[in-house]
């Protein structure tokens, strides 16, 4: 008996979730591989986007939103390093060069009197995104935008 050996089951290749996320210009199979190829690399990203609401493609976009509540999710991703591991992967399962952005969900579903400021607030935001010098001042600190509003009048 001492000289049988312990059977050691083999392990279970990682499970890649694509349930209950919203999926907008691909496809759940599409989000799965991407979720796979990631999953291969580095597992740290993978489990990041294991927390990510939904996966919009649009033109050369690749957006991954987060609830609000997963803000801290949002911020790890947003790493230069990061987004580009997730691009490269996205890319190589989309056939086509795509750009990522992470994004956090607007509350707009909390109420009526924010469904209407979050259009104008996602536009806010747009412009500030596409803004040059704020390129550069993102890229030169390694900041994000965190929160986009309107001043107040005085």
């Amino acid at each position: 008996m001492a000289n049988e050996k312990a059977s050691i089951p083999a392990p279970e290749p990682a499970k890649v979730s694509t349930s209950e996320v919203a999926v907008a210009g691909l496809t759940v199979a599409q989000v799965g591989e991407i979720k796979t190829t990631i999953q291969a690399q580095q597992k740290f990203i993978a489990e990041l986007l294991e927390h990510v609401s939904r996966w919009e493609l649009e033109g050369g976009e690749l957006r991954i939103s987060f609830p609000s509540e997963k803000s801290t999710f949002a911020g790890l991703i947003e790493g230069r390093d990061t987004l580009e591991k997730i691009r490269a992967a996205s890319s190589k399962v989309l056939g086509r060069a795509v750009r990522v952005c992470a994004r956090l969900e607007t509350g707009a579903a909390n109420g009526p009197n924010l469904a209407s400021a979050a259009p104008a607030t996602q536009e806010m935001r747009a412009q500030l995104e596409n803004d040059p010098m704020v390129k550069s001042m993102l890229q030169r600190f390694g900041g994000r935008i965190s929160e986009v509003r309107r001043r107040e009048e005085e």
